[in-house]
């Protein structure tokens, strides 16, 4: 299912340290299967398709305050309704996202009120998560892909057929109208 890149043995690692992980600089990529991902069952029209995961951890050295994060790339194409017309979609999805470990204990960006212009920057680019030492891969992927999905999914232009004039039935009022004439 992924793929760790760091240990060629073992193949099927879906469960982290995350600290561990994002300390040791570790990357793990490979596919995940649509339909492996069960809360985006409720989400798609077909639960078919891979998605393309490569999943980094960023020791502390890489961010001011000198805390480890992780980053997760997942690019791969999901079929979802159109709110507009209710046909099934193509929604290619190219997501990056960077997510702070937060240490059990530890402040969580929120919690800091020092009014550091430039930390509160740093901060925006990155999601705040806990650190846990059994991170569920997987879950972490369904999480990020579930907040990058729209919440009303369309079209840009929807192919809804126009009615005609010949489509419509008549009205009992427009043979009262007749009758008038």
């Amino acid at each position: 299912m992924l793929r760790q890149t760091n240990s060629p043995t073992d193949l099927s690692q879906t469960v982290i340290d995350s600290l561990e992980f994002s300390r040791q600089g570790r990357i793990m990529s490979g596919e995940v299967a649509v339909a492996a991902l069960d809360r985006l069952a409720d989400v798609v029209v077909d639960s078919a398709g891979i998605l393309q995961i490569v999943l980094r951890g960023l020791p502390g050295e890489q961010r001011q305050d000198g805390k480890a994060g992780l980053r997760l790339e997942v690019s791969g194409c999901l079929k979802l309704r159109c709110q507009r017309c209710l046909q099934a979609m193509d929604y290619p999805l190219q997501l990056v996202s960077r997510m702070l470990l937060v240490e059990d204990g530890g402040s969580w960006p929120d919690d800091d009120a020092d009014g550091d212009v430039a930390g509160d920057e740093l901060e925006d680019e990155w999601d705040a998560i806990e650190a846990s030492r059994e991170q569920s891969v997987l879950a972490l992927i369904e999480d990020e892909v579930l907040l990058a999905l729209p919440i009303v999914p369309r079209h840009a232009a929807c192919g809804l057929p126009v009615a005609t004039e010949n489509e419509y039935e008549p009205s009992p009022f427009a043979v009262l109208a007749k009758l008038k004439q």
